[in-house]
């Protein structure tokens, strides 16, 4: 009974040792298992989250701006943080412009995105925002015609755990005027 004891040990400790070798190593997640284990995004998850973050900056310049609708997660630490000091540099045009007497009041807003690069854990999407833009005035009420802007601009994604989010907006081309809804560095 003690050599079955012994043999049936002995057995059990190589198939361990044997069946070790087949687990892989436990490591943390680096830069690059995490992006490998995250599927490459469709150009239409990631125009969605464009047009999501574009309405959002968009609706800061009305009179009665909506609540934002970016869900947690789509957007990442960096992206947020620059909304934040965009945001106080937008009220203050938005404020100099209803001192003038006239305020937005509604916005219709359409991405179009010519190309999709993606990088490892990095995607850039270029793509042109088209807005019109209504507008009342405290001398004529409001107006009929809208204004509107067309820009050009690059959105970069970035792979996390969660999915791909992104990491800024900004525009292609640098030192023209830009709408009171974007704010460059």
């Amino acid at each position: 009974m003690m050599t079955y004891s012994r043999t049936s040990a002995a057995i059990a400790v190589l198939l361990g040792v044997a069946l070790s070798g087949c687990q892989p190593a436990a490591g943390p997640l680096t830069a690059e298992s995490s992006a490998a284990a995250v599927p490459s995004p469709s150009s239409s998850e990631l125009t969605a989250i464009i047009q999501t973050a574009v309405e959002d900056r968009n609706g800061a310049v009305l009179d009665n701006p909506p609540a934002p609708r970016l869900a947690d997660g789509q957007a990442t630490a960096a992206y947020l943080a620059k909304r934040a000091r965009d945001l106080p540099v937008v009220a203050r045009s938005k404020a100099g412009f209803k001192s003038l007497g006239f305020w937005y009041t509604d916005f219709s807003t359409t991405i179009t995105v010519e190309s999709v690069e993606v990088t490892g854990s990095t995607a850039s999407v270029h793509f042109k925002e088209l807005t019109e833009e209504h507008q009342t005035s405290a001398a004529n009420g409001p107006s009929n015609v809208p204004s509107g802007y067309s820009v050009p601009q690059t959105a970069t994604f970035r792979a996390s755990t969660v999915g791909w989010q992104l990491d800024s907006i900004a525009p292609s081309v640098h030192g023209g005027v830009l709408p009171m809804s974007i704010v460059e560095d």
